[in-house]
């Protein structure tokens, strides 16, 4: 017989943000988005102020310039459907924090820039 594991409750509390952050992404994905986005979103995440940058201008000027080309290739190369999804990984590359507070991050200010509701954060 094999021992389950144990609980971690820090580990549950990680697996569910992570569900909320990927339902978030969903739900944008879903909703047609009509609001132009002028220039980076400013939003209050565990306290603290961020700049984040959501359309590919943005995300490309605030890249370090080592990373500029890279990131020209992939966009250039990418399919319709894929772009918002390399978007979203090339804005994380620039948002401070650990992985799920980047994620946080990232998803306040894409619902923040939609007119929609806040991930809790």
């Amino acid at each position: 017989m094999v021992d389950p594991l144990p609980y971690d409750p820090e580990e549950e509390d990680a697996v569910q943000r992570i569900q909320a952050q990927n339902a978030g992404f969903a739900e944008l994905d879903r909703v047609p988005h009509l609001r132009d986005v002028n220039g980076p979103v400013a939003v209050t995440v565990h306290g603290e102020r961020y700049l984040v940058p959501l359309t590919v201008k943005d995300v490309r000027a605030t890249l370090p310039e080592e990373q500029r080309v890279a990131f020209d290739e992939e966009i250039a190369a990418a399919p319709p459907g894929m772009v918002g999804r390399l978007i979203r990984r090339w804005a994380l590359e620039v948002i401070p924090g650990d992985d799920l507070d980047r994620v946080d991050i990232l998803l306040r200010a894409e619902q923040q820039a939609a007119g929609l509701g806040s991930a809790a954060a």
